[in-house]
């Protein structure tokens, strides 16, 4: 009739995550009971673990205990798109824009300034946790720079200042994915991301990111190409 499963995550450890699934082909009653024991069970479990939330996710449409649970207490907080298409039509998308001064620097050449390094790290935390304040995370040093493409164009600097910075990955062989972003100008980011673009294009043939909706350069990076229709990941919490 039901059944559930839950894990840590030690990158957001103050919420419990679940995936709970109830067969359809029983009563109301009979669902509405399962539901609530299983809300319970996990509430407990997250209560021995010092979590403050319980947080589940799927792609939409939700199934039936998801949306059971919309009426329960969980909220919808943010909702992900993973998108893809080809690197040469991002390419012949772009609109050239005028090249500033500034200077791209690569995690190579990070790793030879730490004090820089160090800056980018703070700079990228903060933007991740305004940007993730209703399941905040605690780790992130060790694990910000993890997988970056170390001679990919990583940060636009200025008299020692980060003036746009964008994470890029192969999580796929030959796809170039954008990670975490952010820049104090739009402009600035979008350069930093053109000269990432004609980086990429000798050696990519794919263009993937993962957009959230809480984050509102990453949507206006995901609005700036014409990428393929994919599925909605949404994410629901509910408070302990």
């Amino acid at each position: 009739m039901g059944i559930s499963t839950y894990w840590k995550n030690g990158f957001h450890p103050y919420s419990l995550s679940f995936a709970a699934y109830l067969s359809p082909n029983f009563s109301a009653a009979e669902l509405e009971r399962v539901y609530l024991q299983i809300v319970a069970d996990l509430t407990k479990k997250a209560q021995q673990e010092n979590c403050q939330a319980l947080i589940t996710y799927d792609y939409a449409p939700q199934l039936l205990f998801n949306f059971l649970a919309q009426d329960d207490g969980f909220n919808l907080i943010r909702k992900t798109v993973e998108p893809k298409m080809s690197l040469q039509s991002a390419m012949e998308g772009l609109t050239p824009i005028k090249k500033s001064n500034l200077k791209a620097i690569t995690l190579r050449q990070l790793q030879l300034d730490s004090e820089m390094r160090e800056k980018i790290a703070q700079i990228s935390f903060r933007d991740y946790q305004r940007n993730h304040l209703a399941n905040p995370v605690a780790e992130w040093d060790n694990m910000v720079f993890a997988d970056q493409l170390e001679d990919a164009p990583l940060a636009l600097v200025s008299m020692n200042q980060i003036e746009a910075y964008c994470f890029s990955f192969e999580d796929n062989p030959n796809e170039l994915s954008l990670g975490w972003m952010g820049a104090g100008d739009l402009s600035r980011l979008m350069e930093l991301q053109q000269i990432l673009l004609l980086w990429a294009n000798k050696n990519f043939q794919v263009l993937s990111g993962e957009f959230d909706s809480t984050d509102q350069l990453s949507m206006k990076t995901y609005q700036q190409y014409a990428f393929e229709l994919c599925p909605v990941y949404e994410t629901y919490l509910k408070r302990l």
